[in-house]
């Protein structure tokens, strides 16, 4: 599928010669037509518009989408394919204005790659990202946005590890700076997965930023996360990794409890942290995603300490009965993503906005991988 050849110029250019060959056998006394006007500049196209969540369309996938408002503009950050129809992950941006009237919404433009795994390098293989707003400099250089992405040099999806990149804006230039957060396969074996689904806040709104992502080993899939000062991103101090708590009302199919492929931000006026995390991924038949998400809170201070409270409050769960879109009901929800403003903040007394993403299994279609996109759900507080 990518040579797909295309006969519309040479139908176009076969016209045209048809059409001059007929001009040549016309009566020589048959007046010649007047001049047409010269239309001037052709105009610039007008940007495609699509009102609600984006989809990828015919071969293309949408996943792991981190979505965030800055003002009136909103981003939506997904794992996508570069090529239609293969599994060639890069990180691209969707940009949107809210349009108020019927039928309308949030009006998202054309979706723009900003970053690429480059060959031979630790980050060939692309995974997830997550961006912040905030205030962050590399030697002369400010930036206003900071990307944590996770990535590998394995082409079996193993041995994840999480990095960092800055730009002046989310869909513009991103410069790599390099890994923050490093699997150690040496330590933890060739065949885990590592570190990956990194979600990030600025807790202060400038410089502060706590990074989360999962972990997995042999022994499942857990939440941690770090600290550390990005002001200077050439002299980064990370804290020491912690442990995400587990106790409380977390489900997620297993025997242990664990937490995987998780997305959080801080409600700072609550005092609380909130978190969507996918149940464990259904192992029966392909694609091995998740079947279920879960709407979480915590206290943040509970973060902090080796105290255990009361843990995880759950507030809401989704699963495929939740999917049913006209006569499809999509077998696979999974990649929960809890919109926030552009620090990762949230305001819980208004409730929720969910956007997760569903796919047909393989049964239901050979190219299933392609049916991934983005829906939405509310939470209500009240």
């Amino acid at each position: 599928m990518k040579k797909r050849i295309q006969y519309i110029a040479a139908a176009l250019l076969l016209c045209a010669t048809f059409g001059t060959l007929g001009a040549c056998k016309k009566d020589a006394d048959t007046p010649a037509p007047s001049p047409t006007p010269d239309p001037g500049p052709n105009p610039e196209p007008t940007p495609s518009v699509i009102y609600g969540l984006p989809e990828g369309g015919t071969g293309r996938y949408i996943s792991n989408s981190d979505v965030l408002d800055d003002g009136d503009t909103r981003y939506l950050v997904c794992t996508t394919n570069e090529t239609q129809a293969e599994e060639d992950n890069v990180i691209a941006v969707y940009k949107a204005k809210y349009e108020a009237g019927e039928g309308k919404g949030w009006a998202y433009g054309e979706q723009k790659i900003v970053l690429r795994g480059e060959e031979g390098k630790w980050d060939e293989y692309i995974g997830s990202a997550s961006i912040v707003k905030g205030t962050f400099a590399k030697d002369d250089k400010n930036y206003s946005w900071l990307m944590a992405y996770c990535a590998t040099s394995a082409a079996n999806d193993t041995q994840y590890s999480i990095g960092l990149a800055a730009a002046t804006s989310p869909d513009g230039e991103w410069e790599k700076i390099g890994k923050i957060v490093s699997f150690d396969s040496e330590v933890y074996g060739t065949s885990s997965v590592g570190c990956y689904a990194p979600s990030i806040v600025n807790y202060n709104k400038e410089s502060g930023i706590r990074l989360f992502y999962t972990y997995a080993d042999m022994y499942g899939h857990f939440a941690k996360f770090v600290d550390f000062d990005a002001s200077d991103l050439t002299d980064i101090e990370i804290s020491g990794e912690a442990m995400v708590p587990t106790n409380g009302s977390v489900a997620g199919g297993d025997d242990a409890v664990m937490f995987p492929n998780a997305d959080f931000a801080y409600d700072e006026t609550a005092g609380k942290f909130v978190a969507v995390k996918d149940y464990s991924p259904s192992a029966a038949t392909d694609p091995k995603f998740a079947t279920k998400i879960q709407l979480l809170s915590i206290d943040e201070e509970e973060l902090l300490t080796t105290d255990i409270g009361e843990g995880w409050t759950g507030l809401r769960t989704w699963d495929n009965t939740d999917t049913i879109d006209g006569d499809t009901m999509y077998e696979r929800l999974y990649g929960g993503s809890v919109v926030s403003d552009a620090y990762g903040h949230v305001n819980g007394a208004n409730g929720y906005e969910i956007i997760c993403h569903v796919c047909l299994e393989k049964s239901e279609s050979e190219d299933y991988l392609f049916t991934q996109k983005p829906i939405s759900f509310l939470y209500s507080a009240n």
